[in-house]
């Protein structure tokens, strides 16, 4: 820990001392029209000169008519605006020094009286912008999960896939999170607002700049924060009601003057919900507990409190200095009634007994980031640092209450009283620096050093009443410390063959060293981890461009898929006593080798892109789950021998009409699982495809209806299938009190087919389990902004069903 400090001291000093730098050009403007009033919404397009079928970059006028493009090359442009019901026009801008700010004042653009005979005006912010490695989704164009969380926003995320505990996965693997583009203790989806956040990127082949912890790829969610100047702020309230009242309201507030951008935000979500689970199990090695039924209904009530703050310093032209802090509070609380009924072979009673289990969760996190910048006149040159440090603090508490039935249902004796609590705190610390360095015309060398400590605390007591005393439980009570370094080195050489403006083919090529220490105890139960491994993981990415808008690329990368602080956790869950988890801390790494091929095209109208792809893990991490001569299930994660997966991703967005436009996504690949190391019957082999559709939908002026549709087929476990889940979201917004004001209706799972379970086949047991929470709800929102940054980020997305 004292390095880490040491080093991240060195590194700010280092920083504060050393010239540095990147582009600062910008270019800027109003659009009115013939009669002066301001034209919102209107996309402003820069294409180069020299290639007028390049476009460099784009954004939208605001509700001011105002425009910002920024970080732009020294070079001579051409500039389009063009809106449903205008006339598109062109004008030249030159851009002549790297610092440059262009200020090309009023831009008139003339009404098309033709068009508007047709259609009414309109404007869409497109759902997907597709980057090198992968996509970024404008987290404000999924009208359907406005004030739910942030796996509200990812169930609806093309080519993601969240299952119904929250469980999410790229290409049938687990992505690692990012928050900002940091490691962090917050990346809890279920616990971040959908409300807060911008966008959300998705790394499907990270290249060597990036953590190595990442087989399933990154998500990382960037949260909403304004550049603009002067005061703009917004607030938004949601009231809905499933099988319980749900309601959330949010605060943004933002100024930028001179050298100081300062923003502050607060989002709160408060929902009742009900879940539904039931269990279904025939345990074939016991003839007197042949069957078990269960029947298990959680009452739950959620109270999630989330507070940002943000700082900018521009210290002169070339240093920027930032912080950023992030608060969290939630309590989630539980009511959980479970019956279960054990039967014999020939289905005679065996007995029967219910738990009642009152949970009481209290979670607090804090997350700080000092972010260090400066810039070069030379844009392709940068150099920044970050220290960040996560801290999260949990407490639950747990009183039980178990009564035996007799076959008529009457109660057997007195109840059976336990209590537990799990308390633990968690912390992540990242220091990160990150230089680029030129090294010919076409070259760029990059090169970065990154640390992170986590330290993981968990205190778990189980115990039972004895003549009116709680008597601790030794043997399921446990005290478990845990602390991982990882350091890591990276370089990567990037260029490109052809001319600057038009390259036939862009390459990089990279390699990550990383170096690790773990260590864990457990007091109770007197387990002791300890482990180091060094491991290069090389990457390679080639993209060949057979025109402007048509290319093909090559990747590969080899990664590590980490355990995390949860799985390595001791604690064993009895919620449910006869189906029990716990973590593992033995568990090792696994380590993934993957190849991509992809091709990408883009018309006037239509774009399309494919990807081809084959994955290889080592010593993967699945759970695996036994049945114990007493009757219980115990599910811990287990190292298994291998995986193959391999399959096609498919994403086509298509302009239909002017008033209609879908986004489909759609992925099938096949995963092979080989655990011969653990059983001979582990081998698991299933084929699974899972879809999306987006579509929204113009119906008069200032309105905007969309409606998804989603479907993810069974998908393989070590030991049977996780099941299908599909569901169909309405979502509806009106534009109101001139544009400043937001409107919107949604309707989650229309038709109440969101569940979620999974299906175990083996030699001693079946086991079928199915969970279904209200997912259909009915919610109302309303949202007002002033000043202007915040109109399309915030009151876009406010209510959801999860």
């Amino acid at each position: 820990m004292k390095y880490l400090h040491s080093i991240a001291a060195l590194i700010l000093c280092f920083s504060a001392n050393i010239a540095l730098a990147q582009n600062n050009s910008t270019i800027r403007g109003k659009l009115i029209d013939t009669a002066t009033t301001p034209i919102e919404f209107a996309n402003v397009l820069l294409f180069a000169e020299n290639d007028t079928t390049k476009l460099v970059k784009g954004t939208i006028s605001d509700a001011t008519g105002n425009f910002i493009i920024e970080n732009i090359n020294s070079a001579n442009y051409f500039l389009k605006v063009q809106l449903i019901g205008y006339t598109p026009k062109t004008i030249k801008v030159s851009v002549n020094t790297p610092s440059e700010k262009v200020d090309i004042g009023n831009i008139t653009i003339a009404t098309d009286t033709k068009l508007l005979q047709s259609v009414e005006v309109t404007a869409k912010k497109d759902i997907i912008q597709k980057t090198a490695q992968g996509m970024i989704i404008n987290a404000s164009a999924t009208l359907t999960q406005a004030g739910g969380t942030a796996t509200d926003l990812l169930r609806n995320t093309p080519t993601v896939v969240v299952d119904g505990e929250g469980g999410i996965t790229l290409r049938g693997k687990t992505p690692l999170i990012w928050i900002n583009g940091r490691n962090s203790n917050l990346s809890n989806t279920d616990q971040i607002p959908a409300s807060s956040i911008e966008s959300i990127e998705i790394i499907n082949n990270p290249s060597a700049k990036y953590d190595a912890d990442a087989e399933g790829g990154i998500i990382n969610i960037k949260l909403k924060k304004s550049q603009e100047d002067g005061t703009n702020g917004a607030v938004a309230v949601g009231i809905g009601r499933g099988a319980a009242g749900r309601v959330n309201s949010s605060v943004l507030l933002n100024n930028k003057v001179g050298k100081w951008n300062i923003g502050l935000a607060y989002d709160n979500r408060f929902a009742g919900r009900v879940r539904n689970v039931d269990g279904d199990r025939t345990n074939f090695a016991l003839p007197n507990e042949y069957y078990l039924t269960q029947r298990r209904v959680d009452n739950l009530a959620e109270r999630n409190q989330n507070l940002r703050f943000n700082i900018d310093y521009a210290i002169n032209a070339k240093n920027t200095l930032s912080f950023e802090a992030i608060g969290i509070i939630a309590d989630n609380d539980n009511d959980e009634f479970l019956k279960n009924l054990i039967e014999k072979q020939n289905l005679s009673f065996t007995n029967q007994y219910t738990r009642r289990s009152i949970e009481i969760q209290k979670r607090k996190g804090a997350d700080f980031a000092l972010v260090y910048k400066r810039k070069f006149a030379d844009s392709r040159k940068s150099l920044s640092a970050n220290v960040s440090s996560s801290l999260n603090s949990n407490r639950e508490d747990t009183n039980i209450d178990n009564q035996a039935l007799l076959e008529n249902n009457n109660p057997s004796g007195s109840p059976f009283l336990q209590r537990t609590y799990n308390y633990q705190n968690t912390s992540v610390s990242n220091l990160q620096v990150d230089y680029a360095q030129p090294i010919s015309e076409k070259g760029i060398l990059e090169m970065g050093y990154k640390g992170i400590l986590r330290i993981l605390n968990t205190d778990f007591q189980s115990q039972s009443k004895t003549d009116e005393t709680y008597i601790p439980n030794p043997k399921a009570s446990n005290i478990f410390d845990y602390q991982e370094q990882i350091h890591a080195a990276y370089g990567q050489y990037k260029s490109y063959i052809g001319d600057k403006q038009n390259p036939k083919l862009k390459y990089e090529i990279g390699l990550r060293a990383e170096q690790v220490w773990n260590s864990g105890k457990g007091v109770s139960n007197n387990v002791n981890v300890s482990n180091q491994y060094f491991n290069l993981f090389p990457t390679a990415n080639f993209a060949y461009y057979l025109r402007q808008n048509e290319f093909v690329k090559l990747t590969y990368s080899r990664r590590i898929n980490r355990p995390g602080l949860g799985q390595l956790n001791p604690f064993t869950d009895i919620t449910d006593s006869l189906t029990q988890r716990s973590g593992n801390p033995a568990l090792k790494p696994e380590l993934v080798n993957s190849v991509e091929f992809g091709y990408s095209k883009d018309w006037e109208k239509i774009s399309f892109s494919t990807n081809a792809f084959y994955r290889y893990a080592s010593n993967i991490i699945q759970p695996f789950t036994i049945l114990r001569p007493d009757g219980v299930l115990f599910t811990q994660p287990q190292n298994f021998g291998n995986s193959q997966t391999y399959g096609l991703e498919n994403i086509l967005t298509a302009y239909i009409t002017k008033s209609w436009d879908t986004n489909i996504s759609f992925s099938l690949f096949q995963q092979n699982i080989n655990g011969n190391n653990v059983s001979a019957a582990l081998a698991n082999s299933v084929f699974s495809w899972y879809g999306k559709m987006i579509n929204n939908f113009t119906l008069w002026k200032g309105s905007k209806l969309q409606l998804i549709g989603i479907y993810n087929s069974p998908i393989a476990t070590p030991q049977g299938t996780r099941i299908a889940i599909y569901n169909v979201d309405l979502g509806f917004q009106q534009k109101i009190i001139n544009g400043k004001g937001r409107l919107g209706l949604v309707v989650t799972d229309i038709f109440n087919t969101q569940k979620n379970g999974n299906v175990w086949n083996t030699s001693d047991f079946n086991f079928s389990r199915v969970s279904k929470v209200d997912t259909r709800a009915v919610l109302l929102t309303f949202a007002y902004t002033f000043g202007t940054s915040f109109k399309e980020k915030l009151m876009e997305n406010k209510f959801s069903n999860d």
